[in-house]
């Protein structure tokens, strides 16, 4: 009887719905949204300016919008109001890209702006457009048919599976923002599309390339680490994924070697006083052969076996060098040594990022080297 009742009662209230427009209400057919799946951000005085784009189908080219306000709400209702649209869907968004100068002033205002809206995700992944504005990226990527949405599914996917460059969400970056006062963040460049093939055309269309990251201090883009210290970056944070490493073999030949995972230990070193005086970083790594100009000889495995320790420890350097010049902990160094001696860490005396310029480096790194073609690796 009770079961009844509340059946009842809920049909009911789903016609007292369907009555007011509580269900149809908030219907909308397909063919009347718009659904955008990249957005852009820059500056500008008093505001910037908000660049979306949609991907094109079988009746209509790409679709690209823009407007400039006081705040990206402002632009967003701006757009829809100026657009002609029947209804934007940005729930859809795959993508943040930020111009040069707007990361340059800051992204703390962007954060906040993505934290508060209804239609964005926090854990939207974010690019800067390195040397260029995002509404270039928006509007000059591609062409009529395939433009910056397409091009974008491609980036991502690389920076998922590639280690000279990584995906960086709003989310994590607001968080090491928040915990390191330093944070990464994915870069791009815009380039011709031929050119990624080794035949640069000023004509072609541009295509977006991911370019190593971009370093955040204080909120502000401060810096830029190159593909290769991107590579070191993911040994350093302990997330190694594949990477392809030119090298030259005992004869003068090239060799690519692709790194196949790895793990990375990074140790704080104290002082007899209890003071922090330096880090311990030891990395190891194994490769295979993926392209040589002649079969290797065990002398030559030898030499690119070491050659390619010395670049990986060189690279390593490089990145924590930067770190400590900039005084910006980007890397999260802090968790790894609080960890390792909590009491210790709470005992410092001062910042952790100040003390980054006085620490002394030891970098070690163990690789192993097989051949693609070494039946007993197999």
């Amino acid at each position: 009887m009770r079961r009844a009742f509340y059946l009842a009662l809920a049909a009911l209230q789903l016609l007292l719905l369907a009555g007011r427009g509580g269900v149809r209400g908030n219907y909308r057919e397909l063919e009347q949204l718009l659904v955008i799946q990249t957005m852009g951000v820059d500056a500008r005085a008093n505001g910037m300016t908000v660049s979306l784009a949609a991907k094109g189908d079988s009746k209509q080219g790409v679709k690209r919008l823009k407007a400039a306000a006081s705040s990206m709400t402002g632009a967003m209702e701006r757009i829809r109001l100026e657009s002609f649209e029947e209804e934007l869907f940005c729930a859809h968004i795959g993508q943040l890209l930020v111009g040069e100068k707007a990361a340059e002033a800051g992204l703390k205002d962007l954060l906040a702006d993505l934290a508060r809206s209804p239609d964005l995700r926090l854990d939207l992944p974010l690019y800067v457009v390195r040397e260029d504005t995002a509404e270039s990226a928006v509007s000059g990527v591609g062409d009529d048919s395939r433009g910056i949405c397409d091009v974008m599914d491609t980036v991502r996917q690389s920076t998922l599976r590639r280690a000279d460059c990584g995906e960086t969400t709003a989310a994590r970056i607001a968080q090491d923002l928040d915990r390191y006062g330093a944070a990464l963040i994915c870069a791009l460049r815009l380039v011709p599309a031929a050119e990624q093939e080794g035949e640069p055309d000023a004509d072609a269309p541009l295509t977006a390339a991911p370019e190593g990251y971009g370093v955040l201090r204080d909120g502000k883009l401060c810096a830029y680490l190159t593909p290769e210290q991107a590579v070191a970056v993911s040994f350093l944070k302990n997330e190694p994924a594949a990477a392809e490493i030119p090298l030259r073999d005992s004869y003068g030949r090239t060799a690519v070697l692709e790194t196949k995972g790895g793990s990375c230990r990074i140790s704080p070193v104290w002082g007899e006083e209890g003071q922090l005086t330096g880090l311990r970083v030891a990395a190891e790594t194994a490769c295979s052969v993926v392209e040589q100009g002649a079969a290797g000889d065990e002398r030559t495995s030898d030499m690119l076996t070491a050659r390619l320790e010395e670049y990986l420890a060189r690279q390593i350097e490089s990145v924590l060098r930067e770190s400590r010049e900039l005084k910006a902990d980007f890397l999260g160094l802090a968790a790894r040594v609080e960890r390792a001696d909590p009491a210790a860490f709470a005992g410092l005396d001062r910042d952790f990022s100040e003390l980054l310029p006085e620490l002394e480096l030891e970098i070690t790194v163990s690789a192993r080297l097989r051949h693609t073609n070494d039946r007993k690796e197999m």
